[in-house]
């Protein structure tokens, strides 16, 4: 506390006032006026110690804040007179260029001194060893493997997750949706629930429990997850000058062709990596031993019969059935059996049956 008085001095002729001030304890934290970080790698946490003592005469009782990207450890406390302490800044910048904010150090007779901050983020180089994955044809429920190569070529260990989107903000959008169809979904089950509850008392388990979501889908970092591609591992560590192997695996479920983008978010890189993944899903393997019949010339209302083989040339168990048909000419044949199922590596026989009953040329 800082004392003020003024000493009254009366003459004969005038008064003379003197003023007396007297200057209370002060704790003086000795914090650089400028902190320079240089260069740093972006999405990644570069950190300064500083040795900071109390220069002052009285203990001092300090809070520090800054702005992002910069974080400062500890926030808050007391050193005494003459003491040292370690003081810890951070900078995680999330984009590339410059960056600057001010460590405040706030004490508790009121005064504030400040520091300023500087740092530069860059891309650092960090890559994939290909952007894209195409897998050979799959047959349905089997699966394909391949590998995909991120190279760590700086000093820095790079943290990496496989995501679903190509941007924070996307994700940010994802995150309140869900939280939103959470919030629906718990609104309309309070309401249908037969649970007697005021209004007061509704709005109060509401809250609770949308605040516990909320919490959780925050905590979601959101990785990467599809039944049909997979990759292992979804996220982790890479030293500095090392590489990491990932696993890509490929799993149809239908006889398509199958696309997806996933993104490899990871320290050192602003933008995510992309890969693109692609595969085409195959399906049973049947054929006939020929594709054309020839039938020839036949009398009209007389029943003819004939046999086709049906073979599984591939590893799976191949259903089948007949699809009927629709024609004039088509009604007058029959198929049996009209279902059924051709494990791997063996055939079934088709017996049809042909009776027209109506002249002329015909294909069916």
């Amino acid at each position: 506390q800082d004392y003020f008085h003024q000493f009254l001095c009366i003459t004969e002729r005038e008064e003379l006032i003197v003023p007396i001030l007297a200057i209370g304890a002060r704790a003086i934290l000795d914090f650089p006026g400028q902190l320079d970080f240089s260069e740093c790698p972006v999405k990644y946490s570069s950190q300064k110690t500083l040795l900071v003592r109390n220069l002052g005469n009285r203990a001092a009782h300090y809070q520090l804040s800054t702005q992002s990207p910069f974080c400062v450890t500890p926030a808050m406390g007391t050193l005494g007179i003459g003491d040292s302490m370690q003081v810890t800044v951070g900078f995680q910048p999330l984009k590339t260029g410059s960056h600057s904010a001010s460590l405040t150090v706030h004490y508790d007779t009121g005064e504030d001194t400040h520091t300023n901050l500087h740092g530069r983020a860059v891309d650092v180089h960090i890559r994939l060893d290909r952007n894209a994955v195409t897998f050979g044809k799959t047959y349905i429920t089997r699966s394909n493997h391949a590998t995909v190569l991120i190279h760590n070529l700086s000093n820095i260990t790079a943290h990496f997750q496989w995501k679903a989107v190509d941007t924070q903000e996307k994700e940010d959008q994802m995150k309140l949706r869900l939280c939103q169809q959470d919030k629906d979904k718990l609104s309309d089950f309070l309401k249908e629930s037969r649970v007697d509850t005021t209004h007061r008392e509704y709005s109060a388990l509401l809250t609770h429990t949308l605040q516990r979501v909320r919490a959780k889908v925050q905590e979601d970092p959101m990785l990467f997850y599809d039944g049909i591609f997979c990759l292992e591992p979804k996220e982790g560590e890479i030293w500095p000058s090392c590489s990491a192997e990932i696993s890509v695996f490929f799993k149809p479920q239908e006889a398509r062709v199958y696309n997806q983008a996933v993104y490899c978010n990871i320290s050192g890189r602003e933008t995510r990596l992309p890969l693109l993944l692609i595969g085409e899903g195959v399906g049973p393997w049947l054929h006939f031993r020929f594709e054309e019949l020839n039938i020839g010339e036949v009398f009209i209302r007389a029943t003819h019969r004939y046999e086709v083989i049906l073979f599984n040339k591939g590893p799976l168990e191949a259903p089948f059935s007949l699809l009927p048909p629709i024609t004039a000419m088509g009604s007058c044949f029959t198929f049996l059996p009209q279902k059924g199922i051709v494990v791997p590596d063996r055939f079934q026989t088709i017996h049809i049956s042909f009776c027209p009953t109506i002249l002329g040329e015909f294909q069916e």
